[in-house]
């Protein structure tokens, strides 16, 4: 008896750093979120389709914006996993007195894979980000915000997407890149006080950076996704 309640403290001591395993943690993100050519990617115009935006989204430049919305956030351990970027808002695609309205849109950061409900389809498979386990990374000084660049070489649109617009309004909508798509998400590097020592490793920065020293950097970098 003795000698397996040894044998039993001994193995709690051997295991005790795998309990100390360090613990996944999110942070909520906010940003510019995404901006996108749906006219130009879909062709929309040579179909007769018009567009237009809803709930609180909008156009820059005439490509659709649809901001970062609230519950959005990226998870870290001193590396970036994964998270989910939810957008507001949506899109409205009409054709004569039929339309179909594109709401509910999301970004998996881990995948790249963009869903949205597409009139009455749920989950449908929007497009996915381009090389979207190297994103670019941009902090100005005096800011203690990173500014996460996701999708830097585009957006390809996903043929479920153009079925499930053309069942809505009988068209024959085919599906391309959007070469000029954005997907802009930004991050506050500090916790409370004190800069985020994990995040600041996700970046590739030293973990011990002060906060004055991390407000007086300006970066322009890479960095990996997994």
């Amino acid at each position: 008896m003795r000698k397996a309640m040894l044998l039993a403290a001994v193995c709690l001591v051997a295991w005790g750093p795998v309990a100390q395993a360090r613990v996944l943690a999110s942070s909520p993100i906010t940003g510019a979120g995404l901006t996108i050519d749906f006219y130009g990617a879909l062709d929309l115009g040579a179909q007769g389709v018009t567009e237009s935006t809803i709930g609180g989204s909008g156009h820059i430049d005439g490509d659709v914006n649809l901001k970062v919305a609230k519950g959005s956030s990226i998870s870290y351990s001193r590396a970036f996993t994964g998270g989910r970027v939810l957008l507001l808002g949506g899109v409205r695609l009409a054709k004569g007195a039929d339309t179909v309205l594109i709401s509910g849109m999301s970004v998996t950061v881990a995948t790249g894979v963009i869903t949205a409900k597409v009139g009455g389809q749920a989950g449908v498979r929007v497009g996915v980000v381009n090389s979207h386990t190297t994103v670019e990374a941009v902090k100005r000084v005096g800011s203690s915000t990173v500014t996460l660049k996701l999708a830097e070489a585009g957006i390809t649109l996903d043929p479920d997407f153009a079925a499930a617009v053309n069942d809505a309004l009988g068209t024959a909508l085919t599906t391309g890149t959007a070469g000029r798509a954005t997907l802009d998400v930004d991050i506050d590097l500090v916790r409370g006080h004190a800069p985020d020592a994990d995040l600041l490793t996700a970046l590739g920065l030293d973990a011990d950076l002060g906060l004055a020293e991390l407000l007086a950097l300006n970066l322009d970098l890479d960095i990996n996704l997994g």
